[in-house]
């Protein structure tokens, strides 16, 4: 079963995708769904980053072409309460301890990699998305589980984690030393970069194409 964490870039464009290529893409991620050989998760904080976003293209969209009219605004909320009611289409999953342990050891590399390209940094919440990946990973197999984002900046990170078969190494704690590896850094896809090879089909599924 593929494992699927979506961020809030990656979820709004299942309702406005920003060009054909991501509109595809996302789409195929979809139809594993609807045959059964996928999950989709959302970070339940990203929830509300999504209704923000919807909001911020009604009310103050910077281009033009990126402005929700009303009748728009109001589906595109209706549809997304809708796929997030009882996990229908997006299941939501929550933060936890482990990810916050997670996130501790992962700024550290964000910052250093962010500073070395002209300090163009995350956010804390795209931090913990990164970790709750890495928490997916672990439970749900590292090679199944992909971090979905529009955000180049992510991708980054998780390729860094990755590079060397890389793992985040763990603090010991009361009980003693968590194990290394404990959180596996996932494989990450950027919408906007994504090559064919990086989405591959499942059964019954024809392998993506531009």
């Amino acid at each position: 079963m593929r494992t699927y964490l979506l961020d809030a870039s990656a979820v709004v464009d299942i309702y406005v995708p920003r060009n054909k290529r991501v509109g595809t893409a996302i789409q195929f991620i979809q139809a594993q769904k609807r045959m059964g050989k996928a999950k989709l998760f959302i970070p339940s904080f990203c929830i509300a980053e999504v209704f923000n976003t919807f909001a911020k293209k009604r009310f103050r969209a910077e281009r033009q072409q990126d402005v929700l009219d009303e009748a728009s605004y109001k589906q595109h909320l209706s549809n997304f309460r809708d796929q997030i009611h009882w996990g229908r289409t997006l299941y939501t999953y929550d933060l936890n301890r482990y990810h916050i342990i997670a996130a501790d050891k992962i700024i550290p590399v964000e910052h250093q990699l962010a500073t070395s390209r002209g300090g163009d940094y995350l956010s804390t919440f795209d931090i913990l998305v990164i970790a709750m990946a890495c928490e997916l990973a672990f439970t749900r197999g590292s090679e199944e589980t992909i971090l979905v984002t529009c955000d180049r900046r992510m991708k980054d990170v998780a390729d860094e984690l990755r590079a060397g078969d890389a793992r985040i190494s763990t603090p010991d704690g009361p009980l003693g030393k968590i194990e290394d590896g404990r959180w596996r850094p996932p494989n990450c896809i950027c919408l906007l970069d994504v090559r064919p090879e990086e989405l591959r089909p499942v059964d019954g599924q024809a392998p993506l194409s531009f």
